[in-house]
């Protein structure tokens, strides 16, 4: 310890002289004590019991879940951001294997995102109720095509109600060419609120809004756009996607179509036969698009993200607050795992069969983790693969984000 020079003045006054040095000693020993206890190695440090989040475990645990198993991915990447700051990255595999020329795959190069596009058109629709002065709970009827027939209870249906997979229409998760194109669409009005409006999960929910934002964009510009053209609908929805999201973040030319086919990333499955192992090319999206479809970079979905969670560009912090209320564009709660706090994700997938044993497709998950201001993405052009405990991809997640709090 060093020593500690201390310089006493004394009193004038002579008569106080004997009490001024009884608590002037009393003083100097409380200074001896305090010196003394902060310079004991380690005397004074406490430990809390407080979980501290460690993000190299974090990533760690990533990898690790993700090679938990036999089957890997051909290809995959991940993101982790921190308060929107991109922290931690990396690609693994390939994004086409030896057989279908021998590509890596990157940070930056483009995969099909499956249903995270839900993601993107709900921002996008939460844009233009705004601008239009409407709310999620406004009907949707005036804003659908005046040739559409409009079925049973559609009068009644709200812009909620598609958002949040409650709309009781009739429809399927497969043959979207059928049931996602603009005549699909038009069967699915037809026919009208047949089920229950209890959650029943359905890409048409998402994909009406290939047609409705076109309408609700042209309540609030200058020009008139025909929804009762189906390759206007597809274009003016595009158009608005990337003028009102993407070219605000400085991502041009994001879209439903893929990279050439010779370059482009290709989807497989770890368990196709011998004979059956080359990739499979997804083409265009734009005649199905608003549900899914959207090609992009893990880095170009990690911007999205991050300007979505931490900024008010794209959302402004009320309309932020009212899609994580209903979880609009997002998978529901799972309140048993989201143990810190609220986790805001959406997770995708596509397969080219309904058996997954042979299924050859991709695999998306994003998930934002508000309490500490982490976000991650994790993609992989492989079906079929083995994640740690045999879980999804987005329980995958949060077993790593949960099991990296020490």
């Amino acid at each position: 310890m060093k020593a500690t020079k201390i310089t006493f003045i004394l009193p004038k006054n002579s008569k106080s002289i004997k009490h001024t040095l009884a608590d002037l000693l009393i003083l100097v020993f409380s200074v001896f004590l305090l010196i003394s206890c902060e310079t004991d190695d380690g005397i004074n440090d406490l430990e809390t019991n407080t979980p501290v989040f460690n993000l190299d475990l974090f990533e760690q645990n990533i990898i690790n879940y993700v090679n938990a198993g036999n089957n890997t991915p051909v290809g995959w990447s991940y993101t982790i951001s921190s308060n929107g700051n991109l922290a931690r990255s990396n690609a693994y595999g390939k994004a086409r294997t030896v057989v279908d020329g021998a590509l890596d795959f990157t940070l930056n190069k483009e995969i099909n995102v499956a249903s995270i596009s839900k993601f993107y058109t709900a921002i996008g629709v939460m844009q233009l109720l705004e601008a239009n002065d409407l709310t999620i709970e406004d009907k949707i009827a005036e804003w659908l095509p005046s040739s559409w027939v409009q079925g049973p209870g559609v009068s009644d249906l709200s812009f909620k109600d598609l958002l949040t997979h409650r709309s009781g229409l009739e429809s399927t998760n497969n043959n979207f060419n059928t049931t996602l194109g603009y005549q699909g669409l038009a069967v699915c009005i037809r026919t009208g609120v047949v089920n229950s409006n209890n959650f029943r999960y359905l890409n048409v929910n998402f994909a009406l809004f290939r047609v409705l934002i076109p309408s609700l964009w042209s309540a609030v510009s200058n020009n008139a756009i025909d929804i009762e053209n189906d390759a206007n609908t597809q274009f003016m929805y595009l158009l608005y996607m990337q003028e009102n999201i993407f070219d605000k973040l400085s991502l041009p030319l994001v879209g439903c179509v893929p990279e050439d086919e010779s370059i482009s990333t290709l989807y497989y499955n770890v368990n196709a036969p011998n004979n059956n192992t080359t990739g499979r090319f997804y083409g265009s999206w734009n005649h199905i698009a608003g549900g899914g479809g959207y090609f992009m970079t893990p880095i170009e979905m990690a911007k999205v993200i991050a300007f979505y969670e931490h900024t008010e560009i794209l959302v402004t912090e009320d309309q932020r607050d009212i899609m994580k209320l209903h979880r609009i564009g997002m998978d529901r709660a799972d309140p048993n795992d989201e143990i810190h706090g609220n986790y805001y994700g959406k997770n995708g997938s596509i397969g080219t069969s309904d058996d997954p044993a042979v299924s050859k497709g991709v695999l998306t998950q994003m998930v934002m983790f508000p309490i500490n201001g982490i976000d991650c993405v994790v993609v992989m052009n492989t079906q079929g693969v083995t994640l740690n405990n045999n879980a999804n991809l987005r329980q995958m997640i949060y077993d790593a984000y949960n099991d990296a709090w020490e």
